[in-house]
């Protein structure tokens, strides 16, 4: 009986079938892989955060009564404006995190980053790219770097302390870009709570806010259930 086998031309119209399925399916395949790994990231930096700022209350109190006001004078200066970001992430933030590289008072420049861009391929002016603004940068040995700035001013007649927290989810690795893989997050302090930007907004606005200014992007991750959506506006 004779063996049936496949011809050189059935071979090759099989091998180019499985070539223009591969084509087709591979980049979304990459894509949902990164999705997958930024929200993974993006958990572990709330969990991260959140038991950090857990412990600090245990100990200290509620944010809204920890010492910032012997650290602000009449002015922010640099000087006023550097004791006061140091004095905050020191003895209330880094001896609750683990797992640390490096941590130290930087501009990006010091630390060894580069410019952070938009969405759009546009130096991103917003906050962190200022090479004389320093913020207090906490490198972690998985990647992630949390880069923080306190700001102070009177209201009221008191101290209103505003702890802003820029979440790089693989630090200088890249990209880079707020939205896909770096996030606006702050810490309230007169409520005591870690938030993404937005954080309780409605679906559609975080979308828009996201689209536009990527303000919103981590907030709306979160939202949807720690999953990037089709309609996320920012391309992964």
């Amino acid at each position: 009986m004779r063996n049936k086998a496949f011809t050189l031309a059935e071979v090759l119209i099989t091998l180019g079938i499985i070539g223009v399925v591969a084509a087709m399916t591979l980049p979304m395949i990459i894509q949902n892989y990164n999705k997958k790994i930024v929200t993974t990231r993006l958990q572990v930096a709330q969990s991260v955060i959140s038991q950090m700022l857990n412990f600090a209350i245990a100990d200290y109190g509620d944010p809204k009564y920890w010492d910032y006001a012997d650290v602000y004078g009449q002015s922010a200066g640099d000087s006023t404006r550097k004791n006061l970001i140091v004095k905050t992430t020191e003895k209330y933030f880094l001896p609750y995190l683990s797992d640390l590289k490096s941590s130290g008072y930087k501009t990006l420049n010091e630390a060894g980053y580069p410019l952070y861009h938009n969405a759009y391929g546009a130096v991103d002016t917003n906050n962190l790219n200022s090479l004389n603004k320093y913020h207090y940068v906490i490198e972690f040995a998985n990647g992630m770097t949390i880069f923080v700035y306190v700001n102070s001013s009177t209201l009221n007649g008191g101290i209103y302390t505003n702890i802003l927290l820029y979440v790089d989810v693989n630090g200088k690795k890249g990209p880079n870009v707020f939205g896909r893989d770096t996030f606006y997050a702050q810490i309230i302090s007169d409520s005591g709570l870690f938030k993404w930007f937005y954080q309780g907004a409605k679906r559609a606005d975080l979308i828009d806010i996201c689209k536009r200014n990527q303000f919103s992007c981590g907030a709306l991750i979160m939202n949807d259930g720690w999953e990037i959506k089709d309609d996320y506006p920012i391309k992964i």
